[in-house]
């Protein structure tokens, strides 16, 4: 570990703490918006805070709404992660009932964090590894030309679940869309799903309704290789989403020139 890194780590600590002063507290995050260094290891000592520690809901002031921390969070959200989380919170769980013996948990909670953080900075290489297909993904995900529900036979339902999507509320559109597909499967409804699937995180689904969205007939159908492609990337599978995106290419079909590009860096 080298020395910026270990002074990270100490300022992240007490930050998290709660044992900087005011002044202090104000000038740690000031640098967090200036050193995106400090700022992606405080994301990650602020995830393995949340998991040993029980606190679920850090609230931090700042903006760092920044394409770097985009991909770390959904590297974040991967199995690989989640089956780290789950390793630590069992450590945690075999020690609770030492909870009334303060110093006795502090002497045992210390080296959990410090094996813990081993772990997660060896997840973070890896992460870095493959981080090209993550910041594929997250380059591309901001999602632009979706179909316009809003005077589609006066159906508010479709116009409701357009807004919550555009609102960022994937659940609750996902569920609109979901009782919707039950009816009939429009391509835009489709679209919706998989898109909503993919932002939830529940990879299959969206698979699932983009095949569904490419063996339709309609003018849509042409964008169901783009969104496979993105959902292959954040998958990393690469492989697979240069298979897809060579099937848009040859086609033709929707974000040609994009999925050139990809191919390009894929390759």
């Amino acid at each position: 570990m080298d020395i910026n890194q270990e002074k990270y780590h100490k300022q992240i600590s007490a930050y998290l703490r709660d044992e900087l002063s005011p002044e202090e507290k104000k000038l740690f995050e000031k640098s967090l918006t200036q050193n995106p260094e400090l700022l992606q290891e405080f994301k990650i000592h602020q995830e393995l805070f949340a998991q040993v520690e029980g606190s679920e809901d850090i609230v931090v002031s700042w903006d760092y709404d920044k394409e770097d921390v985009r991909a770390l969070t959904t590297y974040f959200r991967s199995e690989e992660v989640e089956k780290l989380k789950k390793t630590i919170q069992k450590a945690k769980n075999n020690y609770q009932g030492y909870k009334k013996q303060r110093v006795w948990r502090k002497n045992i909670i210390l080296p959990l964090l410090v094996a813990a953080s081993i772990a997660v900075f060896v997840l973070v290489y890896t992460f870095n590894s493959k981080s090209s297909t993550t910041e594929m993904y997250v380059k591309h995900s901001e999602w632009e030309d979706l179909p316009s529900l809003t005077s589609r036979g006066g159906d508010n339902k479709l116009a409701e679940g357009e807004r919550l999507f555009v609102d960022k509320k994937y659940k609750e559109s996902y569920a609109i869309f979901t009782a919707l597909s039950q009816k009939e499967q429009q391509p835009s409804v489709l679209i919706y799903l998989g898109l909503c699937a993919l932002e939830l995180d529940q990879l299959d689904k969206a698979l699932h309704y983009f095949e569904l969205l490419k063996n339709t007939e309609a003018i849509d159908s042409s964008k169901a290789y783009w969104y496979l492609a993105l959902t292959y990337l954040k998958q990393n599978e690469k492989e697979k989403a240069t298979n897809i995106l060579q099937e848009l290419v040859s086609g033709n079909h929707y974000k040609n020139t994009e999925a050139r590009e990809l191919l390009d860096q894929l390759q």
